[in-house]
């Protein structure tokens, strides 16, 4: 039997339909009556209403919903309700792993080669150096090759003097590794061309980079020694 009261209220039986998975927690309001309760499972809800009353349905992840209540919506139950999902922007996207390149977003035609940073230093600098005219000569007698060759080189000494620079003090080399003060560029420089080296110091291992160290500076004095 159907609950009224002597001002005409009745319980209204409604159910919530919307594209999500959970229905169950969506809150109904009777502005009218003040009174509030949740959804159940699958949406299903019963609240006390009357002809004129206003419904206002919310939940996090839909878009409120105001409806009026009609004398025919007590007549065919349950009460549907269709709600939408809410759509949130995002203003800032933040990417935390780094596979995303200009190939894979179309910005450059599959299968063209692109350049290291280290790379683009070299073209830039040595186009700085010579100019297009000596660019094209140089290309032609092999100069080019040479000349980008030992920028690259100095290059790497210099990136590798600056990892050293972080690890170890300069009084390291000199007093512990005994290479001369006026010797110390050469030594990044020759230890830059260690490809053993290189692999070493990516692993960011200290003892394992001071053992290496010891060894090329044994190496580089030797060297230093047999060219007096």
């Amino acid at each position: 039997m159907t609950v009224c009261s002597a001002q005409g209220t009745r319980l209204l039986k409604g159910q919530v339909v919307a594209d999500v998975k959970e229905l169950q927690g969506i809150n109904v309001n009777n502005l009218a009556s003040k009174k509030e309760i949740a959804t159940e499972a699958d949406g299903l809800f019963s609240i006390y209403a009357k002809p004129g009353d206003t419904l206002v349905f919310t939940a996090v992840q839909l878009n409120e919903k105001r409806l009026v209540v009609e004398k025919e919506d007590f007549d065919y139950l349950p009460f549907l309700v269709k709600m939408k999902v809410k759509v949130i922007l995002l203003q800032e996207v933040y990417i935390e792993k780094n596979n995303i390149t200009a190939e894979s977003l179309g910005l450059v035609p599959k299968g063209i080669k692109t350049r290291s940073p280290e790379e683009r230093a070299v073209k830039r600098y040595y186009a700085a150096q010579t100019g297009p005219l000596k660019s094209l000569i140089y290309a032609l007698d092999g100069t080019a090759k040479r000349r980008k060759k030992e920028i690259v080189a100095v290059m790497r000494s210099q990136s590798l003097q600056h990892k050293l620079e972080h690890i170890f003090s300069e009084d390291y080399f000199v007093d512990e590794l005994k290479i001369p003060s006026e010797q110390l560029y050469g030594f990044y420089v020759f230890v830059a061309e260690n490809q053993g080296f290189t692999n070493v110091i990516q692993q960011k291992n200290k003892w394992l980079i001071k053992f290496e160290l010891i060894k090329l500076a044994s190496e580089y004095i030797k060297r230093l020694s047999d060219e007096k």
